[in-house]
Parts: C-alpha cells; sequence; structure tokens
C-alpha cells in the first residue's frame, strides 16, 4: 500500500478521494490550509491531517520526509470565483503552489504525481474537429487568473515529465459535482441539487441552462475514485487526460431525473438560447463538447454513477446529513 499526500484534502473531492484511498488501504496525509474536518469526520482513523500551505516549500518537504510519502495527488487551489476575486492569491496558490508540489516530488523521489486542471483551459477554442475539444486542441484560455494558472500548470507538469522523467498525469476535469461544495461556479448546480433533496423551491442555475450544452461532469465520488485509481497506475502512455463522463447530459435530463426521484420537488427551469456571459467561454456549458474517451481506452477507467444514481446519492447524501427520511 501506498502513502498518499492529498493537498486540498478536505476539499470536495479530496474529501471523496481520501476516503477512496483509506477505504483501498493507502496510509494518508490530507495537507488543507483550513482543513474542513467536519467533511472528513466519516473517513476511518488511517489518515493524518496536516494544517499546511502548499505555498511553503519547508513546510510541504518536511511533511514528505516524515510521512515517507511515495504518491501526491495534488487538488488545491483557488477555483474560478474566488480567483477573480483574488487574483494575486489565485497566482500564488495554483502556480506556485502547485510547483512546489513538483519540485518537492523531485527532490524526494516521490513516485508518482498526479494533478487536477481544469477544461476552463479551452476557452475560446476552435477544435479541429467541428464541436468537440479532446486532449490534442491547443487551448484558448481567457484571462481570467484560475483559467491562465491551471494552463501554466499544465505545462510545468509536462516540463517536470520530460525533462526529468517523473511519473506525473495532469487530468483535466470537465467539472466534478455533488455534495461538499455549495458556492463558486458549479457550487450553484449542487445547491441547486440539495435544495431540491431538502423540498425547498430549487431554480436551475442560468449558467448551465443554456440548450445546447454539452456537460461531461462528472459525479464527485466518481472523480475521486478516478484519481485513486490514476495514482496506482503504471507510467502511462500519455501525459494528459481529459476527466469525464463518455456521453454528454444536459439540464433537462437533470431536471426530469430530478422529478422522477422527487416527485413532490418544486423545480423550476428556465433554458436559455444563449450562455450567460460567465458560462460563454467554459467548455461544456457554452455547447463545445469534450472527448474524454482517452480516458476510458487507454486507460481503461469506468465510472461507478451515471447521472440518474449520482442524483439519488446525492439527494439521499443531503437527506440524511439534514436528518431528513430517505426518499
Amino acid at each position: 500500500m501506498g502513502n498518499y499526500l492529498v493537498t486540498g484534502g478536505t476539499g470536495q473531492i479530496g474529501t471523496f478521494l481520501c476516503e477512496e484511498l483509506v477505504n483501498g488501504g493507502h496510509n494518508v496525509v490530507c495537507y488543507d490550509f483550513k482543513p474542513n474536518m467536519d467533511n472528513i469526520s466519516r473517513i476511518p482513523k488511517r489518515l493524518t491531517v496536516e494544517a499546511a500551505d502548499v505555498t511553503d516549500t519547508s513546510d510541504l518537504l518536511q511533511v514528505i520526509r516524515k510521512n515517507s510519502i511515495d504518491h501526491i495527488v495534488h487538488l488545491a487551489a483557488l477555483v474560478l470565483l474566488d480567483s477573480m476575486k483574488h487574483p494575486a492569491k489565485a497566482y500564488q496558490v495554483n502556480i506556485i503552489g502547485t510547483n512546489n508540489v513538483m519540485e518537492a516530488a523531485r527532490l524526494l523521489d516521490v513516485k508518482k504525481v498526479v494533478f487536477a486542471s481544469s477544461v476552463s483551459v479551452y476557452g475560446a477554442l476552435k477544435p479541429k474537429r467541428e464541436g468537440i475539444a479532446d486532449e490534442d486542441d491547443i487551448p484558448n484560455p481567457p484571462s481570467d487568473p484560475y483559467s491562465t494558472s491551471k494552463i501554466a500548470d499544465e505545462l510545468m507538469g509536462k516540463y517536470y515529465r520530460e525533462a526529468y522523467g517523473m511519473d506525473i498525469n495532469c487530468m483535466r476535469i470537465t467539472a466534478a459535482w455533488g455534495p461538499g461544495r455549495y458556492w463558486g461556479y458549479t457550487g450553484r448546480f449542487n445547491d441547486f441539487v440539495r435544495m431540491a433533496s431538502l423540498g425547498e423551491d430549487a431554480v436551475f442555475p442560468a449558467d448551465f441552462a443554456y440548450k445546447g450544452e454539452k456537460l461531461r461532469w462528472m459525479y464527485v465520488r466518481d472523480v475521486g475514485y478516478c484519481f485513486s485509481y490514476v495514482s496506482e497506475l503504471p507510467r502511462t502512455k500519455g501525459y494528459l487526460y481529459n476527466l469525464g463522463l463518455d456521453s454528454p447530459f444536459n439540464h433537462r435530463d437533470v431536471t426530469e431525473a430530478l422529478r422522477d426521484i422527487l416527485p413532490e420537488g418544486r423545480l423550476e427551469l428556465k433554458e436559455l438560447d444563449e450562455p450567460t456571459k460567465m458560462s460563454s467561454t467554459v467548455a461544456g456549458p457554452n455547447g463545445l463538447d469534450v472527448d474524454c474517451t482517452r480516458l476510458y481506452d487507454e486507460l481503461g477507467f469506468r465510472p461507478r454513477f451515471d447521472l440518474r444514481r449520482a442524483l439519488r446519492d446525492m439527494v439521499e447524501f443531503e437527506r440524511r446529513k439534514a436528518g431528513l427520511p430517505p426518499i
């Protein structure tokens, strides 16, 4: 079994990843600037929490040495809306923090590094194949701090892999949806599902209501599972993989499934003819499809949840958390 360091380990994806790793028999160090202990309270004891910052190189090196870390999954980042409010902090965490992880892994001969990027790097891309982007397309990111920092991270990881022979994989996430984060860009979608689960009035977020959208978003439990799965693979043929479902869904699929699961639910959906300004450069919500077949064909990954099963799982999660009876 491995000794894992998970940065951002008490965040939305990190929580489910840590649970997956611990259940798989690994020793896990959850490395987070402000650990959310409630998020990881359900995880068994084979988990160490370090309240530390990826921008502090000395702390990072010390924790890796002390715990004989041989695998790192790097998730710590300021996400889209937070990065736009705090650009200097975003560049520090998202770029300097990622370089600290890469350099620490190089210096201490860490066996494997897997880290998160985002399809936000595609931006205003005109793909080689009309209407669908894949890993061979050259991104054209918008100028926001999140997207630009993620493309810098992708290039950084590629350099460390090629220059030093390190075993590094970059996972370009379409989006991770599900319990654990209810603010920010995709957090609004999660909050919609949560409110519906609790029997409250739930208005579908406009950012994800464009009639031409193609969402390959993956349920957060499966995103955690995917990072665990990739981290355990031997060196892969490729470096970069789009992480998402093998086929897209849209807002109608979500609301129809929720109405089946929650017949008494109070759901409101207003379909849009054009994507919102915020979503206009985000692959998926803006109608640009993202090809994720390389993840399936090359790596053999298979998610455990389809959309309906995932929605039902989140509904039960939220109701259980709120002390309500199961559906």
